[in-house]
């Protein structure tokens, strides 16, 4: 009897404690509560909602409110949810329809619906507020890093390609390669191209996700090596940033020394000048690669130097018909009395001029022996015989030779990287010359001050000394010789 009668107690107990609940205020309700009132676990799926109509109605508004999913659905394929959502949304109500594009927006799928994100109906703009306070306690609860991953990645010539995957539970929100912001669709996939120099490139990917979470992953480029020593690698210089008109006809001698067989003081940069050019020569001059060639450093001794001009370009050559192009980055020095200007070559010695250098005539003269249309010579060096750095070609002899003016052969134009009395120096924040990195600057469009897709001699040296005179505080004034109006660079 006794038993009977405490288990008749429990019972009213319970029965009245759950009543209280129902009625108190959903507000004051725990997450589980509100949760437990507002499904029903009757279907196979796992937890449904209960009718938003109906009496506990008020408790699936609260969940909405507090963004809680309460497990419903949680047995549900995607393809379940779908048919459900497409059987039944003839006959939903607006709240109802919001009850399935939550779940269907939880999940990221769409159904096949093109509208089922559409947040432009008066009631769903009314309820914004569910999905802002979902999004915000999905948030602050996230420590899921965003994931980067990479499907492909190559180097075709000079431009380094990588495709890839962004993904995180929360959404992305930026995606940063080389400090630019890059596009990536829906799904996350994203692709970038940079030109990658002879020394090859580190590209730093960073993600960040919509909690402000971030990964990062560094991938490498590098480009077939050739049978040079040096490379260079000085990302603001792009000799792919505009497309020219090719010339089939031209040739290019390159060269660049930088160390000394014979002196100690090096010019600073001149092989790394070198080889970059050889860039700029075919992707702004138009030279095809297969008619330029580089001589840097042990590989521009006296004989590498005289024999690329005396077999090589005059094999090359067509008379009348080919542009020719030449390079010099390295040391010059001029007579004692001031008569004669040499290019010092790997195995020059600046005591034997006359024996072990190149006499600048000379070399005019042996290219001129080509009979080309045009010869246009860029010259980074100076005949003073005071270094890049300051340091004497020759010690003991510490007074600056004053080189006199010297006649060009028609059909040549000159460039040359400071008056014949001035130092051509470093640009050291670029590691280059001075007169090189603006040459190869003004090339890339730059120059183009009119804007009419060509640079003219004249408009490329006007850029050059502009900004070499401002960089050297007024020390070092390039000059131009020979045919101002030849047009060098034409873009497409």
């Amino acid at each position: 009897m006794i038993n009977k009668f405490i288990i008749y107690f429990l019972i009213l107990f319970f029965s009245f404690l759950n009543s209280s609940i129902v009625n108190s205020s959903e507000i004051s309700l725990s997450n589980f509560e509100v949760c437990n009132f507002a499904t029903s676990r009757s279907s196979s799926y796992g937890n449904v909602w209960v009718a938003v109509d109906g009496a506990n109605g008020k408790y699936v508004k609260e969940a909405f409110l507090r963004g809680l999913f309460c497990k419903t659905y949680e047995k549900a394929s995607d393809k379940n949810i779908c048919l459900m959502y497409s059987n039944s949304i003839g006959n939903l109500s607006e709240f109802d329809k919001l009850k399935w594009h939550r779940e269907i927006n939880r999940r990221k799928i769409n159904c096949g619906f093109k509208d089922i994100n559409n947040y432009e109906s008066d009631f769903w703009k009314n309820n914004l507020k569910v999905e802002k306070k979902e999004e915000e306690e999905n948030l602050l609860s996230d420590n899921e890093k965003p994931e980067i991953k990479i499907k492909f990645k190559t180097t075709k010539d000079k431009v380094g390609i990588v495709r890839g995957l962004v993904n995180d539970n929360s959404g992305i929100k930026t995606l940063i390669i080389e400090n630019e912001a890059v596009f990536f669709n829906k799904n996350g996939e994203f692709e970038y191209s940079t030109f990658v120099p002879f020394s090859g490139l580190e590209l730093k990917i960073i993600v960040i996700d919509k909690s402000g979470l971030s990964n990062s992953k560094i991938i490498k480029f590098s480009r077939k090596k050739t049978n040079l020593k040096n490379s260079i690698f000085f990302k603001k210089l792009n000799p792919l940033s505009r497309k020219v008109k090719k010339n089939k006809d031209a040739l290019a001698l390159i060269i660049g020394v930088s160390s000394y067989e014979n002196t100690n003081a090096k010019a600073l940069y001149a092989d790394n000048d070198a080889l970059l050019f050889k860039d700029y020569a075919s992707d702004k001059l138009g030279v095809p690669d297969n008619k330029i060639k580089v001589l840097v450093n042990d590989g521009a001794d006296e004989k590498d130097i005289l024999l690329a001009v005396k077999e090589w370009l005059r094999r090359s050559a067509k008379p009348d018909k080919s542009d020719i192009y030449v390079f010099f980055a390295g040391h010059g020095l001029a007579s004692q009395d001031g008569k004669n200007m040499y290019l010092l070559p790997h195995d020059g010695s600046p005591r034997l001029l006359k024996k072990t250098a190149i006499l600048r005539d000379e070399l005019f003269s042996d290219i001129e022996e080509s009979n080309p249309k045009s010869v246009t010579v860029f010259l980074d060096t100076c005949y003073s015989g005071e270094a890049r750095d300051h340091e004497m070609l020759i010690s003991g002899r510490p007074i600056i030779i004053k080189a006199k003016k010297q006649s060009i052969p028609n059909a040549f134009t000159l460039f040359s990287a400071a008056s014949n009395e001035q130092i051509s120096r470093p640009l050291e924040e670029a590691k280059h010359g001075m007169f090189s990195y603006f040459l190869m600057k003004g090339m890339e469009g730059d120059a183009d001050v009119n804007a009419d897709n060509k640079i003219t001699a004249q408009e490329l040296h006007n850029y050059v000394r502009e900004n070499v005179t401002q960089q050297s505080s007024g020390s070092q004034t390039p000059e131009l010789h020979g045919d101002k109006k030849r047009v060098l660079v034409q873009f497409n």
